[in-house]
């Protein structure tokens, strides 16, 4: 049984730095800027957060847990005594109190002892970038990574490490998702799929983009592959959760309750130099910081009026957007409240076109049409008076 009741999670871009120029990075313009957080930075993070969340668990006689997630950049590109360091002032701060996990984001270019040393006794799990096939994602002189990754990844099984994926999808891929799945199918490793999205620079997306329908149909091929599969238990994310909300609907099951980011935050991003940033909103962008977490209160930072901003905006979005959808009791809304800005498309009238909704649909049917009798379970069990 958990020892906590909620959990949020705190994604740290550490550096920007990076040893790879992956065509289609959101990041691509600060790949070169070395600028690191410093140990006592990121230890003043945790006393701000320790502050805050022992406070609201004492209040509300709960208790949270803190997801770190380690990002860049290329995070294993500083030095692992930092990682020693700041992961001891972690366990000396929060204690018992807090309960913490950490997982580190990484393109695993690198893996030589010391860090596969680290990876193993640092951090709860890794997550790893890596295409399969696309040719974007290259070094500075422009070869193709995704070899010596995919022995690198294959170290890290060896070595039983608790391991999952991302892959981009995109023109250059997204005909071979078979490829990709069969892939991950074969190590028996759990990989989420990222539809490619305009990162904002001018042109840089252009020549690898995907249509919404080439996107959908490859969204639908994967769950198809899924249900076929006799090893991979998840669906690749996000159509994991697509298939919680379809057999929520089938059954008449509610799912979350109507998104409000003042009830709680499920995840901040904290960019190097501190600044903060709901999940949704334009990241980078100082006019949407919601503090600076080394040296604001994060209470203050809550209570500020950058934050009732974007509260405001993602129920707007879901106002505007999912109440009419007939999968919203099931979803609750976060797909179109925590889509970023950049990953949304609109029909020309300002509603949102939702990836999730057909690809929920889709599913739905295979379900009512496979599993008939485990429907008919969930409808009994769920029955809405």
């Amino acid at each position: 049984m958990n020892s906590f009741n909620r959990n949020i999670q705190i994604v740290v871009k550490v550096s920007k730095f990076c040893n790879l120029r992956c065509k289609y990075c959101y990041e691509y313009p600060e790949l070169g800027n070395r600028a690191a957080m410093s140990r006592a930075q990121v230890t003043a993070m945790y006393h701000n957060l320790r502050e805050y969340f022992s406070m609201i668990d004492e209040r509300d006689g709960l208790r949270t847990k803190l997801d770190f997630i380690w990002h860049g950049g290329e995070p294993l590109l500083q030095p692992t005594e930092f990682y020693r360091q700041t992961l001891a002032d972690q366990n000396e701060i929060f204690g018992a109190q807090l309960p913490t996990s950490n997982s580190v984001q990484t393109n695993l270019m690198i893996l030589d002892d010391e860090r596969r040393q680290l990876l193993m006794d640092g951090f709860d799990s890794v997550g790893v970038s890596l295409d399969v096939i696309g040719g974007l994602r290259v070094n500075l002189a422009g070869r193709d990574s995704q070899q010596r990754v995919a022995e690198n990844l294959d170290r890290l099984l060896a070595a039983h490490a608790q391991v999952g994926c991302i892959s981009v999808l995109t023109a250059q891929n997204i005909h071979a998702v078979e490829q990709v799945f069969r892939f991950f199918e074969e190590r028996r490793v759990n990989f989420r799929v990222l539809p490619l999205f305009d990162t904002g620079e001018p042109g840089q997306t252009t020549p690898f983009e995907v249509s919404a329908e080439q996107e959908l149909s490859a969204l639908a091929h994967l769950i198809e592959l899924w249900l076929a599969s006799e090893t991979m238990q998840r669906p690749p994310a996000p159509l994991d959760n697509y298939v919680q909300i379809a057999a929520r609907y089938l059954a008449g099951a509610g799912g979350a309750e109507y998104y409000d980011r003042r009830e709680w935050l499920p995840l901040v991003l904290v960019n190097t130099d501190g600044s903060c940033f709901t999940y949704g909103e334009p990241y980078g962008d100082p006019a949407w910081s919601i503090g600076n977490i080394f040296t604001e209160p994060f209470v203050d930072m809550l209570a500020g009026t950058a934050f009732e901003r974007c509260a405001v905006e993602a129920e707007r979005r879901v106002a505007r957007n999912c109440l009419s959808c007939p999968f919203f009791d099931a979803c609750g809304g976060s797909l179109v409240a925590e889509t970023e800005p950049h990953e949304r498309d609109e029909d020309g009238h300002g509603t949102l076109l939702c990836t999730g909704r057909p690809v929920i649909a889709h599913i739905a049917e295979l379900l009512r049409d496979r599993v008939p009798d485990t429907v008919e379970q969930w409808r009994q069990q769920y029955t809405i008076a």
